[in-house]
Parts: structure tokens; sequence; C-alpha cells
């Protein structure tokens, strides 16, 4: 986890920023099972054929 602190001048506070690297390798992947699985739905409920 990498920590950044910053005073901020506009508002003259201290301000903590706090990173972490391995949650940044989860970003994307969560929500695409959930859309994947939406789309199927959705597909399953279409009456017209797709074209090739």
């Amino acid at each position: 986890m990498k920590e950044l602190k910053i005073t901020s001048d506009f508002f003259d506070q201290k301000v903590t920023y706090n990173y972490n690297k391995e949650l940044d390798k989860l970003r994307g992947r969560i929500l695409a099972p959930k859309k994947l699985e939406e789309a199927n739905k959705l597909l399953r409920k279409l009456k017209t054929p797709l074209p090739k």
C-alpha cells in the first residue's frame, strides 16, 4: 500500500491518499461476469434471429 500525504493550499488542510496496487489489478474484472450474465438473459428473450 502506498500512502501519499499532501497539504492543500486551497483549504489549508492535510490530505492523505491511500493507494493499493493489489486492488488496482481487480479493476474491470469484477463487473464482467455480471454484465455477461445480463447479456445472456437478454439474448434468450430475443425473438428475431441474429445476423450471421
